[in-house]
């Protein structure tokens, strides 16, 4: 069975379907698999999320590099994102902006928000003063294209921290940053995971099978998988109650042993 095409049009209609309208600002995380090999898949798939938002929307991907945290110095305009290759290139084009603080964990923008996004330099990552934050306040519109909540939903992470769960900790990081042609250094903070291999991965299907029965969430199929969309607030809302009633909810069961 040979893969079916996906175009640029069809992308735009699945948005649509899923609830995205113009003027939203839409937090994208991808898995381009799903779409097939299409020559022009990468440039296609930017244009149909930035058209499906319009001129007064905006679209946020995330553009993380962790070389940081081993020394490497961190440039918001030449480091280049570890997150997909649709992440990659859109941190390329020039239409977008990109943040740079904390220096691992980048985002980019293009669109009405652009500016105020990219501009926020938070002293943690996910935390009061982040981008996270920001997006939670304006009720961004997740879409989840071809990944899963564990892949994709990094409004986890803002609630780990603000919960305090017991399998993170705060970690400093110092590091040469360049800013309009000038190295500087920086300081911020993340509360990181514990140095645990069973903590490699969070997992939280066993919550979001749930949320995706809740009709705050809309999917609908694309190529070889799904996209998947809601808003922040309702992924909160919902995953919230579950982690304020057990804190290790999101481990694995073999993780858990070590924090029981």
């Amino acid at each position: 069975m040979g893969f079916v095409n996906i175009t640029k049009e069809d992308i735009v209609e699945k948005l649509k379907i899923v609830g995205v309208t113009k003027g939203d600002t839409i937090y994208v995380a991808s898995y381009m698999p799903i779409l097939g090999p299409g020559p022009n898949i990468l440039s296609d798939t930017l244009e149909a999320l930035l058209e499906a938002v319009g001129e007064d929307g905006t679209v946020v991907m995330p553009t993380f590099n962790y070389d940081y945290c081993s020394g490497n110095l961190f440039d918001p305009v030449e480091t280049p994102s570890k997150m997909g290759v649709l992440t990659e290139e859109f941190r390329k084009d020039s239409r977008v902006l990109r943040s740079s603080s904390p220096p691992w964990c980048p985002f980019a923008a293009a669109g009405k928000k652009a500016g105020n996004i990219t501009e926020i330099r938070g002293t943690t990552s996910f935390g009061s003063d982040s981008i996270l934050q920001y997006l939670y306040d304006i009720n961004v519109r997740y879409v989840l294209l071809g990944c899963t909540y564990n892949e994709g939903a990094i409004h986890i992470h803002w609630l780990e921290e603000k919960l305090e769960v017991p399998y993170r900790f705060w970690k400093k990081f110092e590091g040469d940053v360049k800013l309009s042609g000038k190295i500087t250094r920086d300081v911020s903070f993340m509360y990181a995971k514990e140095d645990l291999e069973v903590l490699e991965d969070i997992d939280t299907s066993h919550i979001t099978s749930e949320f995706d029965k809740s009709g705050k969430v809309k999917i609908e199929k694309i190529g070889l998988g799904q996209v998947r969309s809601f808003v922040a607030r309702d992924y909160v809302d919902f995953v919230e109650p579950h982690l304020k009633n057990d804190k290790l909810t999101g481990l694995l069961p073999e993780a858990r042993k070590y924090f029981e």
